[in-house]
Formats: structure tokens, C-alpha cells, sequence
């Protein structure tokens, strides 16, 4: 199963979703069948990767990742997303142990990061565009031992509401339709691209400077629409951590903001850790 059809699928249900409120969908089966796509692939992909000479890989073990660049890497695609529907952004900041490096598989954590990332952002603007204060930076906190490594990403975007705490990772659960009505709403200033301009950025974003997994989803977006608001992303996110050995919780100030912590062991043969 390719990463579009997973999306498609994710796409066809949410709308069955909508239109029957009263179908319930297993969370666990959806894990099983979306994180199997990735222990079926990977061995794959490993295997052809061996014959591609890219520097610091192995297959598709990336022998020396730099957390701070990917998240670096991962916060400029959620910029130019973000920008794309606010017309602005906040910096992310990095912090902690920037110098790390270490051997691991760097595909999956190139799309979970820029979801957390794009949730950071959107939260952060939707709660301060309008309000006279400067919109605060998002800031990623990297911690590193022996056993695993951890990404904190810390926003000041009002909180998540107490009852939607519960279902926040869900599949199919948003809350985007309110939230994007209540930001048009409000008094900052409002900034409305119409399709042909959306279209003309997501194809730049397409052919530009990424790496495969955030040329996939550009792509995705240009043909298919915008993933975001389909209430798939931090369920997917939280399976593809579980499926990596690590966990995805979340921590929320009601009026200031959340901590996203995305957990993951190492894969150098130390501890143990998870199985292709």
C-alpha cells in the first residue's frame, strides 16, 4: 500500500465518517493495517537502497541523524504551510542536545514531525493573530540518553480543551471547522488565498529542495486536496511511534499551551528496541 492510497483510504473513511456519525472505527485494526504498510515496505526500501550510494546510509538507516537538522528540515515545510493559510508563521527554536548523532530510521519521523509541527504553528497563530501580542515561538526540545531520545514540542497556542483531551489522537477527530470559523472571525488580519494560488505554492513545494516523504505529501496535496482537518494526522502519528518502539503523549496547559512528547528507542543493538 503506497503512502497516497494510505491517505486515500484515511480520506474515504473520514468522509463515510461524516456522512454516518453513528459507524465506529476501531482504532487498533486502523493501527495494524497502517503501520503493516511500513514493516511490509521497509525491508524493500532497505534492500534497493543498498545499491544507492547516499552518504551516511545504510539501506535506509540513516548512519548518523542529526535530530536538530531534521527537525530543522521538518519546521520549513511546516513554515511554508502554515504560511500558506495564515500568511505567517512563528520560528521554531531548538534546544537541548542539538549536537546528537546517531544511527536511525529517518523516513517515518519525516512525516510525523512536520504534523506536530503544523499543529504546533496553527495553534500558536489561531490563538494569538489578532490578540496585539507577538505570536510566540514553537519550541522543540531535544533530549538524548543511552536507551532513547525524546522530541518536545512546546507551543503557546491557549491549550487543548479539556473534553477534547480524550479524543484528541482518534481517528477522524478535528476540531479545525470550529477552529478555522472562530479565527475568520476574530479581529487580527485575515488572509484568504484562492485556489489558483494555493495550487501555484504547493506545486513549488512539490518540485522543491525536500526529501521523498515531504515531496510525497506535497504532491498528495496538489492533486487530491489539503490533508489537514481530516482528523487523521496525530492518530497516525501516535501508531507510527508505537510501531517505532516509542509512544506520542500529549501535555495541555488549558490557556497556554501543549507539549507534544514523541518517544523513541534506539536502534543501536544496546537496548532493545523494535523489529522491521
Amino acid at each position: 500500500m503506497s503512502t497516497e492510497t494510505q491517505r486515500h483510504c484515511c480520506y474515504a473513511e473520514c468522509e463515510t465518517q461524516r456522512d454516518r456519525p453513528s459507524r465506529r472505527i476501531s482504532a487498533r485494526s486502523l493501527d495494524r493495517v497502517l503501520t503493516a504498510r511500513l514493516g511490509m515496505r521497509n525491508p524493500g526500501v532497505s534492500s534497493l537502497a543498498l545499491h544507492v550510494d547516499t552518504p551516511n546510509h545504510l539501506g535506509i538507516i540513516n548512519t548518523r541523524m542529526s535530530p536538530k537538522q531534521l527537525v530543522e528540515k521538518c519546521a520549513e515545510f511546516a513554515r511554508r504551510v502554515t504560511e500558506r493559510r495564515f500568511g505567517s508563521a512563528p520560528s521554531v527554536r531548538v534546544t537541548g542536545h542539538v549536537a546528537a548523532c546517531f544511527p536511525y530510521i529517518q523516513a517515518p519521523l519525516e512525516y510525523v514531525l512536520p504534523e506536530l509541527l503544523v499543529n504546533a504553528m496553527r495553534a500558536s497563530m489561531q490563538c494569538h493573530v489578532g490578540s496585539g501580542s507577538s505570536v510566540p515561538d514553537v519550541v522543540v526540545t531535544i533530549a538524548n540518553n543511552d536507551i532513547d531520545f525524546i522530541f518536545r514540542i512546546s507551543d503557546r497556542g491557549g491549550g487543548i480543551p479539556h473534553e477534547v483531551m480524550g479524543p484528541a489522537m482518534d481517528y477522524f477527530f478535528t476540531t479545525e471547522a470550529a477552529r478555522a470559523e472562530e479565527w475568520r472571525g476574530g479581529d487580527g488580519a485575515q488572509w484568504q488565498a484562492t485556489e489558483e494560488e494555493e495550487e501555484e505554492e504547493e506545486a513549488v513545494e512539490a518540485v522543491g529542495g525536500m526529501s521523498d516523504a515531504e515531496r510525497h505529501m506535497a504532491e498528495s496535496r496538489l492533486q487530491h486536496g489539503p490533508w489537514h482537518g481530516h482528523g487523521v494526522g496525530l492518530a497516525l502519528s501516535r501508531a507510527f511511534g508505537a510501531f517505532l518502539g516509542g509512544s506520542l503523549a500529549l501535555r495541555s496547559m488549558q490557556g497556554i499551551g501543549t507539549d507534544v512528547y514523541l518517544r523513541l528507542r534506539h536502534i543501536d543493538g544496546r537496548q532493545p528496541s523494535f523489529r522491521l
